[in-house]
C-alpha cells in the first residue's frame, strides 16, 4: 500500500490509496557472527512501479492527480540474520525510465506520458532517493516472506516548468509505502575445502 504527500516536511501520509509493485535481484556477501547469527551486505538491482495519488477540493469540486513511475532501482542493503529472522535496512535511487500523469475533475481532464528527459524538465531532479526497512522470515532455509516500509524522498517541482499551467500541486511529491515481499534465497559457499 502506498500513500503520497504534497508536503515535503511530512513523512507519513494521511491515507494509503495506491499499490506499488516491483522485483529485485540482490547479490552480496554474508559473514557469520556465530552459529545462529550473520551479517549480510547486498547490492539491489531491479524494477519498481510507483503510483502517487492526490485528491483536492477546488471550488467545491473534487480533482485528482495521479503520477505513475516505471523505474530502474539500484541500492545497497544491510541485513542482520538471527536464525530464521532477518532485520534489514538500506537505500538507493529509483531512476524513472518513463512516467504517466493523469488529472481529472472539475474542468480538468488530461493524460500525459513523460520520458526521463521530460521529468528532468519538470522536477529539480528526476531521480527518486529512497530508504527501505524490512523484517523477513526464512522458510525451509531458501524461501523468504517479509514485511517492509519504504520512504521515497520528495521530488521538487521546478518553478515555471512547462506543465505549470496543468499541475494542481506545484511544490513537491513524496511517498511512504508498506507491504509484503517474497523471495528465494540462494546461498553459495565459496570457502569450501577440497582435500
Amino acid at each position: 500500500m502506498s500513500g503520497a504527500n504534497t508536503n515535503a516536511s511530512k513523512i507519513f501520509p494521511s491515507g494509503f490509496r495506491d499499490f506499488d509493485t516491483g522485483f529485485l535481484f540482490s547479490i552480496g556477501a554474508n559473514q557469520p557472527i556465530s552459529s545462529s547469527m550473520s551479517f549480510s551486505v547486498l547490492l539491489d538491482l531491479g524494477y519498481y512501479y510507483d503510483s502517487y495519488d492526490f485528491k483536492y477540493i477546488i471550488d467545491g469540486n473534487r480533482v485528482t492527480e495521479n503520477y505513475q513511475f516505471n523505474s530502474f532501482l539500484i541500492g545497497g542493503y544491510a541485513r542482520f540474520n538471527f536464525g530464521f529472522l532477518s532485520l534489514g535496512a538500506g537505500g538507493g535511487a529509483k531512476i524513472p525510465g518513463s512516467a504517466t500523469y493523469r488529472i481529472s475533475g472539475y474542468e480538468m481532464v488530461g493524460r500525459y506520458r513523460f520520458s526521463f528527459g521530460d521529468l528532468s524538465d519538470i522536477f529539480e531532479s528526476a531521480i527518486i532517493p529512497y530508504l527501505r526497512f524490512s523484517i523477513d522470515f526464512s522458510i525451509f532455509n531458501y524461501l523468504l516472506i517479509g514485511v517492509y516500509a519504504n520512504y521515497d524522498f520528495p521530488l521538487y517541482f521546478q518553478h515555471n516548468n512547462y506543465m505549470s499551467d496543468v499541475l494542481v500541486n506545484k511544490d513537491s511529491i513524496s511517498a511512504f509505502d508498506i507491504g509484503i515481499q517474497f523471495g528465494y534465497y540462494l546461498n553459495i559457499n565459496f570457502n569450501r575445502n577440497y582435500y
